[in-house]
Order: C-alpha cells, then structure tokens, then sequence
C-alpha cells in the first residue's frame, strides 16, 4: 500500500541543498563578522593609537584603506560603518544557523528573511563600491573582501529559499512569522551593536594617542618654509612628499585651520620635504629606505625643489606654491608626470609669482636644476625622517620656545587623517605644559 506523502515533506535532494546553503549562508556570514570586526580595529587605531598602525598599517598589495576609512562614509551615527557591517552579519549567522538546526526555524520565515537582508546588504556594499572606485579611486582591500562576502551571501541564501519545502498553510502565516522573525533579528543587531559601541567607547579611555610614537634623538634640520604666529607657543612640523595624496588632505587641512584661527593657541607651521625618492643619490649611498619607483614617474624632488627654490627667489612664496602644487593632483594629466617644469612654472604665474614660464633660463627654473645648497636640505630633511622612520605625511607637535622647537620635550606625533579637533588638543598641551628647564 502506498502512503500520502505530505505536502510539506522535504524530498532527500532538496533538504541537501537546503543544508549545504545554510551551512554556506553561516560560514559567509561569520566571514563578514570577521573582516567587520577588523576594520572596526583599524579605524580605532587610526584615530586613537596611529603610531602603532603605522607599523602594521592597512596595506594588501598596493591597495590601502586608508582613503576609505577617512572618508565621511566610513561612520555612522559616529561610530565604524564596519561596527554596523559586524552587527549585520552577525544576525544573518543566526539566521542561517537556524535553519541549519531546525528547517522550519522561526516558524519558516528565517530564509525569506535572510535572503531579504541579503538582498539589503548587497544593495549598501554596490553603493560603497561605487563610492570607493568611482569618488575615492581608491578601494579598501578588506571592504572587497565584504563587497564579496555579500555577494556569496545573496548566492547562499537564494539557494536556502528555493530549497524550502512547499507548505500551502504558509501564506495565511507568512505576515505574522515574518514579523516575529524580524523583530528576532532587529533585537540581536540592536544588542550586539550596542556591545560593540560601548566597548568601543570605552577602549578609548585605556589607550594613549602617542603609544608606539617615535623618540626624537636630535635636532630638527633647517626648515625655511615657514607659515603661521611669528612668536609662536606650538610648532608643527609637517614632513610631507607633494606627489602624496594623504599629504595633500593633511597639508590643505592643517594650513585651512591655521588660516582660519582654529588652533587655540599662537602656531607656526614648519615645512620637511621627505620625497619618497633619492633626490640626490649620493647622499644615500645604502639606499633610501622610501624609495617608491611609482612615485618617480611624477617627479616630487622636482616640486621639493621648485618650492624651497621659490621662498628663496621671493620669501613666503613657497608656502603658497605648494598648495598650488597640491592643486595639481585635482587635475591629472594622462600618462603625464603630476610635476613637470611647465606645470609648476605655470602654476607659479597663477599665483602672481615673478617668473617668465617660457624662458627656461628664468630664476626658478635655474634654480632647481643648479642650487645643490637646496638640494642638500632637502637630502637632510630626508634623512632625518629615516631615523625614526617616518610615515609620509608625518606632524610632530613641539612646544615652542624662542620661536624654535624645545627639542627637551616630545613632541605629540599625528599622521594622515588626523582631525583639526585633535590637533587643537595636542596643541593646547604642548603649549601649557612647563618647560623643562
């Protein structure tokens, strides 16, 4: 006698499938709480302990997320986006977890709903990837891999939802099941976010900013680019490559708070130029430890130069060629060097500078191709960030006194990205802390 075989009886096939996508959907999703929980380490460590990211860095290959944790898209509600990505994540794994126990896992609403917020989370990972490549130009290594993890997971869970059993009775129940299901999932993300931002708070509180900074063991090289307090309490010393996009940001923001009277006490900003190539190869005999052959093809010890040759020429004017030649970057040539002679000499006329660009005989141009004096600070500037080992762009933060950086006292280091509003502490110590006598 043959039995009825009930509607909602799972053929063998299918309840492997079934079990193959959810273990695939939970182990996607555990991924994704992973790298979440990483970026989230990162971004702390890039706002709250730089100098010990700086040794590890967030660099695969030659991608960087460094551009895409300092954008305004990487926080929500001020905390990581990718404090919020592990939350997701972490909801979806008990969904997929659950259907992996039980098929009819919260009264079978778990796979539609997953494959909803599958569904959600692609959406958002499409919208940051287009941010990334198409405004940033600059992806993060670690958020392709989430942009990944949330394509595997679309996959994983549309294969949950096909392989659930027919069951005729699920149409009256669906509204409430779905419902009970997602207000299930909205409280574990609302719980493990909250976690997750409390202890991010908090772990504020047990850091110091300046761990794994490096000590200064001499004096400062001669710097005569020069802007700021004529009589300052704080001297920041910038060490920047102008062919450096993260110098770029860090230079037009420190020199827009300076202009702007955003630092609470009288500041002078001093000017080290760190090429990452050898402007003179004699003076690095061994090697220059931040030699970077992608970097040589846009010439930064030509625009080094260009600017110590301005202030020279015309005191003062060298601060201003290199926001000029910063501006460079906003306007890219293709398969042209960012700093050619006829580039920065035209930039040098927009700036009302006395040269004649076309005569390539005129002062500057003169200048940068015979002044080995110049060319010797800057090969000094260069060494003395070696020491220390020095990120491009790298600010030391000195107490001032006499006009000239108290070398007696450490001086507060910031790196890329570093908030105007955090600049203003440092300054407010350094400038009330006693003096070492």
């Amino acid at each position: 006698m043959t039995s009825m075989t009930s509607a909602t009886t799972t053929p063998p096939t299918t309840g492997g499938m079934r079990k193959i996508a959810a273990i695939s959907g939970l182990l996607v999703s555990i991924a994704g709480v992973g790298v979440g929980l990483h970026l989230t380490r990162i971004k702390f460590q890039m706002l709250y302990t730089p100098c010990v990211l700086g040794k590890g860095g967030c660099n695969v290959g030659g991608l960087t997320c460094e551009d895409s944790l300092a954008s305004t898209w990487s926080t929500l509600a001020n905390l990581p986006i990718s404090l919020w990505a592990s939350a997701f994540y972490l909801a979806t794994a008990v969904l997929a977890g659950g259907v992996l126990r039980r098929g009819e896992f919260l009264r079978g609403a778990a796979a539609p709903l997953l494959f909803g917020l599958s569904l959600f989370g692609a959406g958002i990972s499409l919208l940051f990837a287009i941010y990334a490549f198409g405004v940033l130009g600059s992806p993060c290594p670690f958020c392709l891999t989430l942009y990944v993890i949330s394509a595997l997971l679309v996959g994983a869970a549309f294969m949950l939802r096909r392989s659930q059993p027919e069951d005729p009775t699920w149409v009256r129940r669906r509204q409430i099941a779905l419902l009970d299901a997602g207000f299930m999932v909205a409280m574990t993300f609302v719980l493990v976010a909250g976690v997750q931002s409390v202890v991010y708070q908090l772990s504020r509180r047990f850091v110091d900013a300046q761990q794994g900074c490096p000590e200064p063991v001499k004096t400062l090289p001669p710097a005569t680019i020069k802007s700021g307090a004529a009589d300052p309490k704080v001297i920041l010393a910038m060490f920047i490559d102008l062919s450096c996009v993260h110098c770029k940001a860090e230079f037009r923001s420190v020199a827009g708070a300076l202009a702007n009277g955003e630092f609470p006490e009288p500041t002078a900003l001093w000017i080290f130029h760190t090429p990452r190539q050898a402007c003179d190869p004699e003076a690095f005999p061994a090697g220059y430890a931040k030699s970077d052959d992608n970097v040589r093809f846009d010439n930064p010890c030509m625009a080094a130069r260009a600017a110590e040759c301005m202030e020279k020429l015309q005191p003062g004017a060298g601060y201003n060629l290199i926001g000029g030649m910063y501006a460079l970057h906003d306007d890219r040539k293709p398969n042209t060097p960012l700093f050619t002679a006829e580039r920065i000499g035209n930039v040098a006329v927009d700036l009302e500078m006395q040269i004649d660009p076309d005569d390539e005989d005129n002062a500057l141009f003169k200048c940068i191709n015979e002044d080995k004096q110049l060319l010797a600070r800057i090969s000094e500037h260069q060494r003395y960030a070696e020491g220390p080992k020095f990120q491009i762009p790298t600010l030391a933060v000195y107490a001032a006194v006499g006009g000239q950086p108290d070398m007696t006292r450490k001086p507060l280091y910031a790196w890329a990205n570093t908030p105007v509003s955090t600049l203003a502490e440092y300054i407010t110590v350094q400038a009330r802390a006693p003096v070492a006598r």
